[in-house]
């Protein structure tokens, strides 16, 4: 004999209510996210002046860079510019925080870059050239020698014998 049996999470509830709870729990969550957003965008304005001025330390091209391609874009295509410069100047603080993001990683990759230029082809090293002057040395002994030297006897020869 085979038995089948079934489970029901829930509940056998009918309730009309059971559809509107997670609806309202759904809302609240939103709600929630809407206003944890809104305080992170305060914040993130309130820190504009330094995220911008990290970002020029950093590196400065990447402002100009980006500035370029809102111009290039009013060249381009008039709408789509001034739609950009809309949405640049609505959403400073996450434009910000791209460019510095995005300076961080260019000066990461520098960074390794030369380093790995540094392991290849070694350390530069700075040097002084000095004061050349002509010193009067004694004149050499002749290279060519026609007895070799002789040779002390120490007995350490004899050790390996």
């Amino acid at each position: 004999m085979t038995t089948q049996r079934s489970y029901q999470f829930g509940g056998n509830n009918k309730s009309p209510f059971q559809g509107i709870v997670g609806i309202v729990v759904g809302i609240l969550f939103l709600f929630a996210l809407f206003f944890f957003v809104q305080i992170l965008f305060k914040i993130l304005w309130f820190l504009l002046p330094v995220i911008v001025i990290a970002t020029a330390v950093i590196d400065y091209k990447v402002i100009l860079n980006y500035f370029g391609w809102i111009g290039k874009l009013f060249k381009n295509n008039a709408l789509a510019g001034l739609a950009m410069s809309a949405l640049t100047i609505i959403g400073a603080p996450v434009v910000a925080l791209f460019l510095l993001g995005k300076a961080l990683l260019r000066k990461k990759i520098k960074d390794v870059q030369t380093e790995a230029e540094l392991r290849q082809n070694g350390e530069f090293v700075e040097y002084e050239e000095l004061d050349s002057e002509t010193m009067d040395l004694p004149p050499l002994e002749s290279p060519l020698r026609a007895d070799p030297p002789p040779k002390k006897d120490t007995g350490y020869d004899d050790m390996f014998r």
